[in-house]
This record gives C-alpha cells, structure tokens and sequence, in this order.
C-alpha cells in the first residue's frame, strides 16, 4: 500500500514539475515576443539608415569616378540623376537624351518591379533624390543652351580641368530620414554629410 501511495506521489510531482516547466516556457516566448516587438522599429530603423548611408556614398564614389573620367578622357562629363527618383548614372554630357530616356526606362522597371536592390544605377528601393541643388556657372549653362532634353534627368558637370559644379544632393528613405552629399566645385571633391551629424567620408 505504501509503494502504491509513494508511486503516485510521484506521479503527481512528474506532472506539477511538468506544468511548470510548461508555464516557464510559455512566459519566456510571451517576454520574447514583447521583446522583439520593442526592439523591431530600433532594428528597421538602423537598417534603414545603414542603408541610406550607404546610397549616399555610392553617390559620392559616381561623383568621384566622373570626376577622373572628365580629366582622363578630356570632355565634359555628369552625374546625371532624376530629382524625385531613383535613377543615377556616370556618362559623357553629349549623351544628355540617351540618359535621359534610359533614366524613363529604367524607373518604370523600378515600379514594376523588375529591378532589384543592386542595380549600379538605381538607389535601393525606398530612397530617392528629394533634392538637388545644382550652381549654375557659365561653362555649364553654356553646355546646357547647346544640350537636347534630357526629360526630368538633372546633370551635375565635371570638367577635364578637375573641377566641377558646385551642388548639394539630398537622399530620403521611407522613414524620412535624410542625408546630403555636398560637392565642391573648385577642388571636384564630394563628401556626405548627415545633418543631425558630423561629416563623414570624402572622395578620392
């Protein structure tokens, strides 16, 4: 009889250590799911930065590169870009309407969504051109009054001599965030800048 009453003795306690177990495992997934859903806009929101600063600087490397064509190939290049778009690209100014129509081409893909997050002339999906803020100087108006249509696409020149115009492109991702790269004209130079930040990386 006592082994009878010992034997559920612990059958009882297997099943109260069992229940609990089960309760414990219950409240860490319940703490795990309150967790994440603090921490999730943190993370997005680092992503979406990271992302952005990254956009930014393949812009300032285009800036860079057209910079080093104009003086290598001696001709007037451009960082050719669409304000309000996703669209950028190094080229020869001469071909003003051939980017022009590409950029159309290439910006409709984005919104059928036949492109993808590595495209070397579209920014990511989710950031754009919000603002571009080009000096107007003489060489350049003087190319532009001889120039076709380029459509919406905006041209920022950069002249065999190395230097450049003067500009300020602003890039906004869907969290509203924004960052600038700032272009000086008379070294040809670009950085980025963050305006709740300091400066960061400049072009070679």
């Amino acid at each position: 009889m006592n082994k009878k009453l010992q034997n559920d003795a612990r059958i009882q306690l297997r099943n109260r250590c069992a229940g609990m177990t089960l309760m414990e495992l219950l409240l860490v997934v319940a703490i795990m799911v309150v967790v994440t859903a603090v921490a999730a806009p943190t993370v997005q929101q680092t992503l979406a930065n990271q992302s952005l600063k990254k956009s930014a600087g393949r812009v300032r490397v285009a800036m860079g590169q057209a910079r080093v064509k104009a003086i290598k190939n001696g001709e007037e290049y451009a960082v050719f870009f669409s304000p309000g778009g996703s669209y950028f690209n190094v080229a020869p100014f001469r071909t003003f309407e051939q980017q022009g129509a590409l950029a159309g081409q290439r910006e409709q893909e984005m919104v059928e969504g036949r492109t993808s997050n590595f495209e070397d002339d579209l920014l990511p999906k989710g950031i754009v051109f919000v603002v571009g803020e080009v000096g107007a100087d003489s060489r350049g108006a003087e190319i532009m009054s001889e120039a076709g249509s380029g459509g919406a696409l905006k041209p920022i020149f950069f002249y065999p001599d190395g230097t450049s115009q003067d500009a300020i492109i602003t890039l906004q991702n869907q969290k509203q965030a924004t960052i600038e790269v700032h272009l000086r004209g008379l070294t040809g130079i670009a950085k980025t800048v963050r305006p709740d930040f300091v400066e960061t990386e400049e072009s070679q």
